[in-house]
């Protein structure tokens, strides 16, 4: 019985504050001296930081000796290098990225770049250039553009036509409307698409396109010059139509197709699979 009275007093004991006190005066501290060791350890950092900054923004070991070019094919070395040649001797770290890969996509053939900084004095750019997609026929001569439409150089044989198709007559939208028909066409169908040995644009929304195959010229609207291009083989496979058998065909109307032969006009029974109206006209 004696047990339990005395337990149970025990447990009824006032805490003792002094002791509680001198315990959250000591977490106190403990946390002041774990906060000021993090606050000289972000110091430390920032200093250090700036000290780095500032030696690699005036060290002279960081002046831009070498720079190197990689990706170059057609656009002369000298252009780069005329270019570039404003940023040797400049420091490695402060040299503005974007005004150099801006400066650079000033000459035609340069679509886009990769600059890499290698330590301590060597930038290094890497080059992909446009890809010819025609060449444009103009006033003065035959140049290069790409599926954007942007003119790039003289025809050159540094650089060949690769057998690609002459736009005659085409300029700003036009040349735009031509360009795009054309990357279309080579995607959907490029069997048809090589055998365009030259297009001009018709406003609004034809062109006027020279047949290798035929040997002759053919009149198409953008929205479905293929279906009907194939459907003209199947005609002059019918017609026995050979090369340079026909003088034009005209394919931009919705219900009938226009042909003239470079002989006398003939009656024509439409092909089973094609239809519409054929219109051989002398």
């Amino acid at each position: 019985m004696s047990v339990a009275v005395e337990t149970t007093h025990r447990f009824l004991r006032p805490a003792d504050l002094g002791r509680i006190r001198r315990n959250q005066r000591r977490i106190q501290l403990t946390r002041m001296a774990v906060l000021a060791r993090n606050v000289l350890f972000a110091g430390t950092l920032i200093a250090g930081a700036v000290w780095v900054y500032r030696e690699t923004q005036s060290d002279t070991r960081f002046a831009v000796r070498q720079i190197e070019f990689a990706g170059a094919v057609h656009t002369p070395r000298a252009a780069i290098e005329g270019v570039t040649k404003h940023y040797a001797g400049l420091n490695l770290f402060r040299i503005d990225i974007a005004r150099v890969q801006h400066d650079l996509r000033s000459l035609p053939w340069i679509q886009r770049i990769a600059i890499e900084k290698k330590l301590p004095n060597t930038l290094r750019i890497n080059i992909v250039e446009r890809t010819p997609a025609a060449l444009l026929r103009g006033s003065a001569g035959f140049q290069y553009v790409d599926a954007a439409g942007v003119t790039l150089s003289e025809l050159s044989p540094a650089v060949g036509d690769d057998d690609l198709p002459i736009v005659a007559d085409a300029a700003g939208a036009e040349l735009l409307r031509t360009m795009e028909f054309l990357k279309t066409l080579k995607q959907r169908d490029p069997l048809l698409y090589s055998r365009i040995g030259e297009i001009h644009p018709v406003p609004p929304r034809g062109f006027s396109i020279f047949d290798r195959e035929l040997g002759a010229f053919i009149y198409v609207n953008d929205d479905d010059a293929a279906p009907k291009w194939r459907a003209l083989y199947a005609i002059a496979q019918s017609e026995q139509f050979t090369r340079g058998g026909i003088e034009y065909a005209d394919l931009r109307f919705a219900d009938r197709v226009v042909v003239k032969p470079m002989k006398a006009a003939v009656a024509v029974t439409p092909p089973t699979h094609s239809t519409g109206t054929i219109q051989i006209t002398n």
